[in-house]
């Protein structure tokens, strides 16, 4: 049950925050029809600046990255919209990849709120709406708007986007997307608009992607299908990272009659883009540490195979932590090859998978090579330092919730 009134204008950013979190009985709610009604009657839609909506099921923060960094290059303004985010809420709103500013948050959540009865919203719901007015205040030149969850259903699907991407189809949040990676195929298909195209980054995806794309007169461009050595190389690890790259541009070059960039300044953008938690490298009191928010199966392959590329036969202590709704066998059975020991982190989310299950699972499938403990310090601890006794690097990885947790401690003065 929510209070009966919302914060102030005036009240903080965490304040409104944690109102959102009451004021609807579910804290997912697939749908367009609520929040459209709020956006139309704050005349919210249409825009009249391009729009590019980015979904898939895993890449999407990357390509929202650097197409953000791209375009700031080239001297617009852009409006960028991720989620989650790991340490700070305001990492999902940014201008010009920089973060917003609370006050300019608040300021939009109060806006939507002034609009919002009858409606109630899902916190996602609220917080993308917000954004938009903030992007909008801004008076930003391009919108760059990451789908949260699905498709057709998400919020960021209330407005018609100029270009859209499918970075990746797989498996993941099957309790809402259901299991049938066809369905889900064109459930990510349905952001795409008629006579607007469809950039496609997964190498293989189902046909029904491209059945639904021809139905809906919408032109794909199968980015996944170019060879891997001509797609445009960015500062971002993997071979998964190239085919992001590879959408990123491409975009871009569908964009061009509205949003002119020379190659020069997108070569220079790719080169010097960085996103936190996407294979971020980071040393810590001489250990190689690697940030990777990988959660799913899909994610976890790719990160193995950056990590390999990067390290060779080398092997690493795990930091990890999961959801339980998520495919715990399929995570494991993708970083195993890269994994000496894993330091299973308690997170204090009903969701997370507690520690003790988790360390008896992983024992259970990897012959004995996991630890629980119970607390994140002293996790962290006994993680780094038996990377530093063996000389190997260091692997955050399971959950943005995890690096959320963990972060702060591993880089924490004298913490080491």
């Amino acid at each position: 049950m929510s209070q009966i009134r919302p914060p102030n204008p005036t009240d903080s950013l965490s304040q409104w925050l944690a109102w959102l979190e009451t004021i609807h009985p579910v804290s997912i709610d697939m749908g367009l029809d609520r929040v459209g009604q709020v956006a139309d009657r704050l005349n919210m839609r249409p825009v009249d600046k391009p729009l590019v909506l980015v979904g898939g099921t895993n890449g999407k923060g990357s390509t929202v990255a650097m197409l953000s960094a791209i375009y700031t290059a080239a001297g617009y303004r852009v409006g960028s919209y991720t989620s989650p985010h790991i340490i700070d809420f305001r990492e999902r709103i940014r201008i010009n990849g920089e973060m917003a500013p609370a006050a300019d948050i608040v300021q939009a959540l109060a806006h939507v709120e002034a609009g919002r009865h009858p409606q109630t919203l899902t916190y996602f719901e609220y917080t993308t709406l917000a954004a938009m007015q903030v992007f909008v205040q801004h008076q930003c030149d391009v919108f760059v708007l990451e789908v949260g969850l699905g498709g057709r259903l998400d919020a960021t699907n209330l407005w018609d986007a100029d270009c859209s991407v499918v970075t990746s189809i797989a498996l993941d949040h099957e309790e809402y997307l259901g299991s049938d990676v066809s369905v889900i195929a064109t459930e990510k298909a349905a952001i795409g608009r008629k006579a607007k195209p469809l950039v496609v980054g997964d190498p293989a995806p189902p046909d029904s992607l491209f059945e639904y794309a021809n139905n809906h007169d919408i032109p794909v461009d199968h980015v996944g299908a170019v060879d891997s050595e001509k797609l445009p190389q960015s500062a971002l690890k993997g071979s998964h990272q190239k085919r992001n790259s590879g959408c990123a541009v491409a975009v871009v070059g569908h964009l061009q009659h509205r949003l002119p960039v020379d190659e020069q300044t997108i070569e220079q953008a790719l080169s010097t883009v960085t996103i936190p938690g996407r294979f971020e490298k980071v040393q810590l009191d001489g250990v190689s540490a690697l940030f990777d928010v990988a959660h799913n199966p899909a994610g976890a392959a790719a990160l193995a195979a950056a990590f390999e590329d990067e390290f060779g036969d080398k092997r690493a202590q795990v930091l990890f932590a999961c959801m339980a709704d998520k495919d715990l066998r399929g995570i494991l059975d993708a970083l195993a090859p890269v994994a000496a020991h894993w330091h299973c982190v308690p997170l204090d989310i009903p969701r997370a998978m507690k520690a003790e299950d988790l360390s008896q699972q992983i024992n259970t499938a990897a012959e004995g090579r996991a630890s629980a403990y119970t607390s994140v310090e002293d996790a962290c601890s006994a993680a780094i330092y038996a990377a530093k006794e063996k000389g190997q690097p260091l692997l955050i990885a399971g959950s943005f919730f995890t690096i959320a947790d963990v972060r702060p401690i591993l880089e924490a003065p004298g913490s080491n």
